[in-house]
């Protein structure tokens, strides 16, 4: 039984690694470089095809695109921010590729060079038009959904499984008819948001404290179905899909009360990739704060899943 499979292209930079606002902090650079070097081992071990690309820097116009002109000035020329101390020119940087290797990620979408780009530090889900929260300064794939959606008329997918409501992405793309998000997340843990829907634009499950595969699989077929009802009844057929993979639901991570398991999240990606074959995917890691075991793995796992192709069995098992 032979799996096919489309190339993962992986946007990392060894930069990343300096992306700690201290040393007893949540965020600790080291989950990307560890979620690439298993990523690079599994897609050997696999013999899946991995390109690795180095980000670039964003424009003062691209942030733009979603973010003040005065809380730009501020993280990038002033060098602070709400989630560090002081000024830090490193952290400012960094924040400052974070979007640009989210964009490249997208570029390299656009360009059709593969279906699946993958940028681990990506999808700051909860970043706003004037401020940074929830350890995310820009919100980078807000940014990437309007170039896709304004600048190319793309419809665009945001399919977020992070333990918390992605309630930067919802607010900033809230008035943009061809984007659509998908919040799966734990009710009641920050940002407190996330318990209404609008049909139309957003798309909340919040799920209950210590809900396990069970639940998060039920919301993922939800997502499917409700997808299937959009493009029966109003016409609409997704370009691209983004997935907001945060890690910390799995049932180790400190910061939420999720259950969920590194073969749930497998599945997750398992059930997408059937659902939607073809679709052009963007992966990035959001939360996640186990930074030497689960959260990488689940990075890793998840990302291999999604470059499986739903005909990926030459030969079917009777």
């Amino acid at each position: 039984m032979v799996k096919k499979s489309t190339p993962i292209y992986l946007v990392h930079s060894n930069e990343y690694l300096k992306w700690v606002f201290d040393a007893s902090h949540p965020t600790q650079g080291r989950r990307f470089d560890n979620g690439r070097n298993l990523l690079l081992q599994l897609a050997h071990e696999e013999d899946v095809e991995l390109v690795e690309e180095f980000p670039r820097l964003v424009t003062t116009q691209e942030l733009q695109r979603v973010h003040a002109p005065h809380y730009i000035e501020q993280v990038l020329t002033e060098h602070r921010s709400g989630e560090w101390s002081g000024q830090r020119s490193d952290l400012s940087h960094l924040a400052s590729l974070f979007v640009g290797g989210t964009l490249f990620a997208l570029e390299l979408l656009l360009q059709e060079k593969t279906k699946l780009a993958v940028h681990f530090p990506g999808a700051k889900h909860h970043a706003q038009y004037d401020q940074s929260s929830g350890f995310c300064v820009f919100n980078d794939f807000a940014i990437a959904a309007e170039i896709a959606t304004r600048d190319y008329g793309l419809n665009v997918l945001i399919l977020d499984i992070d333990g918390h409501h992605g309630d930067g992405v919802e607010n900033l793309l809230a008035r943009n008819s061809r984007a659509v998000t998908f919040s799966i997340h734990e009710r009641g843990i920050f940002p407190g948001t996330g318990l209404e829907s609008s049909l139309g634009n957003f798309y909340n499950f919040p799920l209950p404290p210590a809900a396990s595969d069970l639940e998060l699989l039920q919301a993922v077929d939800d997502f499917i179905q409700i997808v299937g009802a959009r493009e029966r009844i109003w016409d609409w057929t997704p370009d691209l899909l983004f997935i907001t993979c945060g890690a910390d639901g799995h049932e180790e991570d400190p910061l939420t009360n999720l259950e969920y398991s590194v073969e749930g999240y497998v599945e997750v990606a398992r059930r997408i990739r059937d659902r939607f074959p073809d679709l052009p995917i963007l992966l990035g890691g959001a939360g996640g704060y186990l930074p030497d075991t689960r959260t990488p793995e689940i990075w890793a796992k998840v990302a291999l899943e999604l470059a499986k192709s739903p005909s990926r069995y030459e030969e079917r098992v009777r």
